[in-house]
């Protein structure tokens, strides 16, 4: 889902990167030369925003010119508990010296005092590569719909393939910092519980049916024998980057990182690809690999047959319920929507939801549209959701 960054900080400009940030980066690169050529927006998420910066500099005695990527940590209007960059930071450091083939940006430093940008940042080293966009919806244009079919079911498969390879990941050294007791045993009681807790604040004691239904049954049919691997904990198209041959050459956004079963993983994939088609009433883009041929590519890179699927996917269209409750509200807080609104409830997310329940089905009207404006995505939709 798409934000913007903090209405209480200084906007990024670029004499405020050459000004602040320059001598902060030339320090960090140890680059006493450096100077910020150019700087544009990257766009602003949900906990961050993020900017591209081109700067250049003597490095080892040798003159050279780098891409960088500023990421500053949003002070209001997070979509997530407790989000911060301290975990994606130490995310990708421990993904990189695990040395699993796995493309994450070098980390190139981490500032946690707000002196200098008015929030905490994190800079990385910015990665070649495109990803697959959700605004406009890539089912309906964009530059997988231009590829011939068969090179689109080959991105797909590397796509799933490179989420396997994460789940993969070797977790008995390097990963402590993602145990975190206090919510309970390691893997899916504390994922649950994570879960739990975020969803409770979202709701902020209002009624929310399908959803209060939804976490009871989470929390009393959970999976006793659920394996505990590395979750990226947000595996979608567009936080990948594809190269022009079609494979992944980046995976960022690991805001989400976790402890828990593969299936989730695999889970909150299909859940958006099935969200951006179904979900939102577009077709689905010919030659991408279906539910089931999907699950099979996935379970072959990972070595095993998935289990409990259902519950997973269960598990994935709460969160994504969840996300959705939070934007809404941003978006009243902002002013662009009225308190009245009913794009909480009535939308593609709690549908979604609640057909996996058995539950009725909200009826997707003119709310949601008018919410999905705000964020700019109406073209995402079909016109008759």
């Amino acid at each position: 889902m798409a934000g913007s960054s903090s209405s209480k900080l200084p906007a990024i400009t670029l004499d405020l990167a050459r000004s602040k940030l320059a001598p902060w980066l030339a320090n960090v690169l140890h680059c006493q030369d450096l100077e910020v050529l150019a700087m544009r927006s990257a766009g602003a998420g949900s906990s961050a925003e993020s900017h591209i910066l081109t700067v250049c500099g003597t490095r080892k005695g040798v003159p050279s010119t780098i891409g960088v990527v500023l990421r500053r940590q949003n002070t209001d209007s997070d979509l997530f508990l407790e989000s911060n960059l301290e975990l994606p930071y130490l995310a990708m450091q421990a993904v990189e010296r695990a040395s699993a083939g796995i493309p994450v940006p070098r980390v190139l430093g981490l500032e946690r005092v707000p002196t200098l940008l008015g929030a905490p940042f994190m800079v990385m080293e910015q990665l070649p590569g495109r990803i697959i966009p959700h605004s406009p919806n890539y089912n309906r244009e964009g530059w997988l719909a231009q590829l011939p079919v068969p090179e689109r079911a080959r991105v797909w498969t590397n796509a799933l393939e490179m989420v396997a390879k994460i789940n993969r990941v070797d977790v008995s050294r390097g990963f402590e910092f993602l145990d975190l007791p206090g919510r309970g045993k390691r893997g899916l009681d504390q994922y649950l519980r994570w879960v739990e807790q975020w969803y409770v604040w979202a709701r902020a004691r209002r009624p929310h049916r399908i959803t209060d239904i939804a976490i009871e049954h989470l929390k009393s049919e959970r999976p006793l024998d659920a394996e505990v691997a590395l979750l990226w904990g947000d595996p979608q198209s567009s936080n990948m980057l594809f190269g022009a041959d079609g494979n992944v050459s980046g995976v960022i956004d690991w805001e989400m990182a976790t402890l828990g079963p593969p299936e989730a993983d695999l889970a909150w994939w299909l859940f958006f690809d099935d969200l951006f088609s179904t979900g939102m009433g577009v077709p689905r883009l010919a030659g991408l690999p279906d539910r089931a041929a999907c699950i099979g590519i996935y379970e072959k890179a990972l070595g095993r047959r998935v289990k409990n699927l259902d519950y997973y996917a269960l598990l994935a269209a709460f969160r994504m319920a969840i996300i959705g409750m939070r934007s809404v509200d941003r978006q009243i807080k902002r002013g662009y929507l009225p308190a009245t609104t009913t794009a909480r409830e009535n939308a593609p997310i709690v549908r979604l939801l609640a057909q996996l329940l058995g539950e009725p089905l909200p009826e997707v009207g003119k709310d949601f549209h008018e919410f999905m404006g705000t964020l700019g995505m109406s073209e995402s939709l079909s016109k008759d959701t």
